[in-house]
């Protein structure tokens, strides 16, 4: 889906990660993240040929929780994987060119925070 600052979001849910195939061998370290595979890692290694890809994740519950992202560029990891309680996500979006508007942080400015759950992507 497209997003404000012609960003796309590509939302993976579980059924998506577990029909990708396994990759051998691991090109880059996927440490601090839970849900990035093998294979996801070649995958975005690959698109990220034709531009910069970030992978994010996040984790909340009664507002504590973290996050862990990382920007590929070229084939190959440019920043990251950084995890911290506040701060990679809008670090990654910063690299992928997303710009803060008054209001709002990197994250509000491309409506990141329409929603709390993957699944409310999906429909």
């Amino acid at each position: 889906m497209i997003l404000p600052q012609s960003l796309t979001l590509i939302p993976l849910p579980d059924d998506v990660l577990d029909a990708l195939p396994e990759a051998s061998p691991p090109v880059t370290p996927t440490a601090g993240f839970t849900h990035l595979t093998v294979s996801l890692e070649v995958l975005i290694g690959q698109l990220s040929q034709a531009g910069r890809v970030a992978y994010v994740e996040a984790e909340y519950c009664g507002g504590t929780g973290s996050q862990v992202a990382a920007v590929w560029d070229g084939g190959r990891v440019l920043w990251g994987p950084e995890r911290a309680e506040r701060g990679p996500v809008n670090h990654a979006l910063r690299l992928l060119g997303v710009r803060r508007t008054d209001s709002h942080d990197e994250f509000g400015s491309v409506g990141l925070d329409r929603h709390r759950h993957l699944e409310d992507w999906l429909e």
